[in-house]
């Protein structure tokens, strides 16, 4: 941001309901990434073409690690978005994304010791029950991570290259080297 911003580039930049609002969020049976991720995105886009001197037919929309991954859903639901920018953007499952960072996390040292491998552990049971969910089902919770069945039902079959296809807009996609995401 402080890099576009320096270079004469508008940026208007939020962290996602979750970071922010946690506490209040926490007892939500029915969150999904709409409510997390998309409608706040939509929003901002819509606050960023009503500032004066930027131009509407101008404004992109940068998302890293879940919001790279939901680009295209933002980019389908707003096609006056001019572009999308994916940095970090996950083409796996959440919940296996979220196994394949623990476990290279954990691994970091060369060693795994026994409270890494119990979060190891926790976080692969809960990528196998999240294969399993159905609606209705409680939340799932386990290595730090807790959310309800509906978030992981809203993602579950969702394929970021796929929804990307159709979309018209432009795409770049930014993936670091060492990055383990």
């Amino acid at each position: 941001a402080w890099g576009l911003a320096s270079n004469g580039i508008a940026v208007l930049r939020y962290e996602k309901r979750t970071t922010t609002h946690a506490q209040r969020i926490a007892g939500l049976t029915t969150l999904t990434t709409k409510e997390e991720v998309i409608d706040d995105a939509l929003a901002a886009v819509k606050a960023a073409q009503r500032v004066p001197g930027i131009r509407r037919d101008r404004v992109f929309v940068l998302g890293h690690s879940l919001g790279g991954m939901l680009a295209p859903r933002i980019g389908a639901a707003d096609p006056s978005i001019a572009g999308l920018v994916v940095m970090a953007g996950a083409v796996r499952s959440l919940e296996q994304s979220i196994l394949d960072q623990t476990r290279y996390l954990v691994n970091l040292d060369g060693t795994i010791s026994p409270a890494e491998q119990s979060q190891l552990d926790a976080v692969t049971a809960l990528a196998e029950k999240v294969k399993t969910l159905e609606p209705g089902d409680p939340p799932v919770t386990a290595g730090g991570i807790s959310a309800p069945a509906s978030y992981f039902l809203d993602l579950r079959g969702y394929n970021p290259p796929e929804a990307a296809r159709p979309l018209k807009q432009g795409l770049l996609v930014l993936q670091g080297e060492r990055d383990y995401q």
